[in-house]
């Protein structure tokens, strides 16, 4: 979300490719979350399933992916801020914050979110399925509340530089943050999440209420605003652009331990079956992980991704440009196309597998074309 140049003016694809696929992986955690909790109303039980392995890969998925995937949207949508804000003046920025934004939200809170509810309620295995009309959750932000907390963060920016003044400059002498910087950072959020994980009551209140998606994501909110600001310092010296690749490496691999440890943990209860009994503490200890994690995979896959960029193609940096409005449309997609899955009765394995990449294919392709009409194109 913005424009993605060098100071050439060369469009920076590696950016759009990475939005690509963490857009994918948002929408292939929300198809596993269906066995886990319930996405739209839509849920499988694994309850008396025979796939026990099934059930820790997904739960492990789910808490690895949640570590990176949206902080690095909140890191890049935040490094494209600045020069933007510059371009246009803060007024015109907010307004046109306004449009993206406003429009997108309201078609899938009114349209999307609510058909996507009618759509799962018919399923018998649906918590929605016993629902009277009057308790059908209606109106509820769903994913969609990506777009409220991005654009609280925009207005605390905008407000932020029309007290400060406009003075966006690039300046590459500046060095990128070093070990120090990062353990500080990672240890304190690490800390912070975990504190906030503790408010148990405050995001069930959350998750019963037209705001559900705060609630399974409000516990991150200082992160996610960490980030951001971290993505428009960034901006002003090409950090992203710069990073030292030998402490990437090196955070890399100790966040994959540290994941490969979560999962072991995630194996060895779903096979004790004390899942169930101990989640509450293993949420908890991944909220102190998240940052820890976090770090290496978003530096490495930044770093990657610059470096193959040529390699990974421009169908991919295209689908980067598709990615929003497939975050917008996704809900919809992922009801329709697990409700006709569920009717062959598959097993678990199957219906993870046919179910992400169609859900990926899907969500893509209908919003690449949704946006050959030039009105949708200026606002997705």
């Amino acid at each position: 979300m913005g424009v993605q140049q060098t100071r050439s003016g060369k469009r920076v694809l590696f950016f759009d490719q990475i939005k690509a696929l963490m857009i994918a992986l948002v929408i292939a955690i929300h198809v596993l979350s269906t066995f886990v909790f319930s996405f739209m109303g839509v849920h499988f039980p694994l309850s008396e399933s025979p796939h026990p392995v099934f059930g820790g890969i997904a739960i492990w998925l789910l808490l690895f992916c949640n570590t990176f995937f949206m902080y690095m949207l909140f890191l890049l949508s935040g490094y494209f801020v600045p020069a933007s804000v510059h371009k246009k003046g803060v007024m015109r920025y907010i307004k046109d914050r306004m449009l993206r934004i406003g429009i997108p939200f309201m078609a899938g809170l009114l349209l999307i979110n609510n058909a996507s509810v009618l759509i799962a309620r018919l399923s018998p295995t649906s918590p929605l399925a016993e629902l009277s009309w009057n308790e059908i959750p209606f109106n509820r932000v769903g994913v969609l509340w990506f777009l409220i907390v991005l654009f609280v963060f925009d207005l605390l920016y905008c407000a932020w530089r029309a007290l400060r003044g406009d003075h966006f400059s690039i300046d590459t002498s500046i060095p990128t943050p070093q070990l120090r910087s990062w353990l500080i950072s990672a240890v304190v959020l690490a800390i912070i999440e975990a504190m906030m994980t503790t408010r148990t009551d405050l995001w069930a209140a959350l998750t019963r209420s037209p705001l559900d998606g705060l609630g399974a994501q409000g516990m991150h909110v200082f992160t996610y605003a960490f980030l951001f600001l971290l993505g428009c310092k960034a901006s002003n010296h090409r950090w992203l652009e710069r990073l030292d690749s030998h402490l990437v490496i090196r955070w890399f691999r100790f966040s994959i331990v540290l994941a490969l440890s979560l999962l072991a943990i995630c194996l060895v209860l779903t096979f004790n079956g004390s899942m169930s009994d101990e989640f509450g503490r293993l949420y908890l200890l991944t909220a102190f992980l998240n940052p820890l994690i976090g770090w290496g995979v978003i530096a490495y896959l930044l770093l990657w991704f610059q470096r193959n960029e040529k390699s990974c193609g421009n169908w991919l940096a295209a689908a980067g440009v598709d990615s929003f409005g497939a975050y917008i449309v996704h809900p919809i997609v992922l009801v329709v196309l697990l409700k006709t899955i569920s009717l062959f009765s598959l097993n678990p394995w199957l219906i993870a597998l046919s179910a992400i990449p169609l859900g990926i294919i899907i969500s893509f392709g209908l919003t690449h074309q949704l946006r050959r009409i030039p009105t949708i194109a200026k606002i997705i």
